[in-house]
């Protein structure tokens, strides 16, 4: 909590508001109202909603469009109040983080001049417009940013904010089957008395870890009055025992000895199911929140008749972390399909109506509403929205979403 805290005090946001950097006119010869044309806030709104450019009694007024089509810019432009229509070349100029300069040249449209091509999103750009009217070039230039906040690289550091690099993936349709982890017979071993006696000593108890060669217990022949010693035949752990000091060893087992180390998940499959399974097919296992990656190492029938077949799945165990007869959910891939672009799934955020990756230029972080093809949990195909090579925040995006959402910016043109 204290590091989101020192995160929100340290990040640097870009807000929405536009912010002029300067107009101009290039053929202008008086200083003093060059100057003070470079400082006109657009912030001024025009009759149609959109930014108010002026100077020297030419006022283009611009506009991002979104009504009933995709956003696409229009402009009114008035010389001393009278509309322009014709004899001007309008253009705008979007320079967006990363380098990419998107040009819109405008046409008149009757009641309007409207802009050639879709202004996609995020709208955050530097803008740069320019007209050329009656022999002069008059040109406007500010900040118009959304979605984007700049981090130190440090603080990013420190906030655990982790890169990757957009590329091709691999999405992978799965088919969902449950069942129970249980033991192989073969890795359980039976420990019986060699000779019948009476037990004088018992080393183990259940549950407890042994290595193969351990004193499990003693046993007094019979016969000869000997003392004989129980050692484990394998490294395990003791999951059955039948004994006590004093009792009389007879033909039944006397200690089972387990080895736990490697696990079956018995899924079961219905007869819908069945035609997409094969041996050898990945499957991602979970159980008691653990996670495990295994293959379908048999396809059988099931023992009591039952109308499913089974999948035997072998599930490493090493760390102890998974017992016999816990509840196992298995995820069995029964398709790939490699795509052009993907994205982790922990870099996916909502942000206004869009879901977005976070990419990173440098120490500056911005939106990229993306459209979403397939995903597996996992990754998501990317079919627009990002490029190839961008660099884009997988681990702890929320706290740039955080910040973005506690700067109050709005969607605004």
């Amino acid at each position: 909590m204290q590091l989101k805290k020192t995160l929100y005090c340290i990040l640097v946001v870009t807000c929405l508001a536009i912010s002029p950097l300067h107009a101009a006119e290039d053929q202008h010869d008086d200083h003093d109202d060059h100057q003070e044309a470079e400082h006109d806030a657009p912030e001024t709104k025009g009759p149609h909603g959109g930014v108010l450019l002026q100077q020297d009694g030419v006022t283009v007024e611009l506009q991002i469009f979104e009504q009933g089509v995709p956003p696409e810019y229009r402009a009114w432009v008035t010389t001393d109040g009278t509309p322009v229509t014709g004899d001007a070349d309008l253009d705008v100029q979007l320079t967006r983080l990363g380098g990419q300069v998107d040009n819109f040249n405008f046409a008149f449209q009757g009641d309007y001049w409207q802009g050639a091509g879709e202004v996609t999103e995020p709208h955050s750009f530097d803008v740069e417009v320019t007209l050329a009217l009656n022999g002069k070039q008059y040109q406007w230039q500010w900040e118009s940013h959304e979605g984007r906040t700049r981090i130190a690289a440090d603080i990013a550091e420190k906030a655990g904010i982790r890169i990757a690099q957009a590329g091709p993936g691999t999405i992978e349709r799965t088919l969902t089957a449950y069942g129970r982890l249980t033991t192989a017979p073969e890795q359980m071993a039976r420990v019986h008395a060699r000779f019948p006696g009476v037990i004088t000593r018992v080393d183990v108890r259940l549950g407890d870890r042994v290595a193969k060669g351990d004193r499990l217990a003693q046993v007094e022949s019979n016969e000869s009055l000997r003392t004989y010693d129980l050692r484990s035949p394998i490294d395990g752990v003791v999951s059955e025992r039948t004994i006590s000091v004093g009792e009389i060893t007879g033909e039944q087992p006397l200690l089972a000895i387990t080895d736990l180390t490697t696990l079956w998940a018995d899924l079961q499959i219905f007869p819908g199911q069945r035609n997409k399974l094969a041996v050898d097919q990945k499957v991602h296992l979970k159980a008691e929140g653990v996670d495990r990656q295994a293959t379908v190492d048999h396809l059988l029938p099931s023992s009591d008749n039952a109308p499913y077949t089974m999948a035997r799945v072998e599930v490493e165990n090493t760390d102890d972390a998974l017992s016999p007869g816990l509840l196992v959910a298995g995820n069995i891939v029964v398709e790939r399909l490699d795509v052009p672009l993907a994205v982790d799934n922990r870099a996916l955020q909502s942000f206004r109506d869009w879901t977005v990756v976070f990419v990173q230029v440098d120490d500056t972080y911005e939106i990229r509403p993306l459209e979403l093809g397939l995903s597996d949990g996992t990754s998501t195909e990317v079919l627009d929205g990002l490029q190839v090579g961008d660099r884009y925040v997988v681990e702890n995006s929320y706290l740039i979403k955080a910040d973005l959402e506690k700067s109050g910016a709005s969607h605004d043109h």
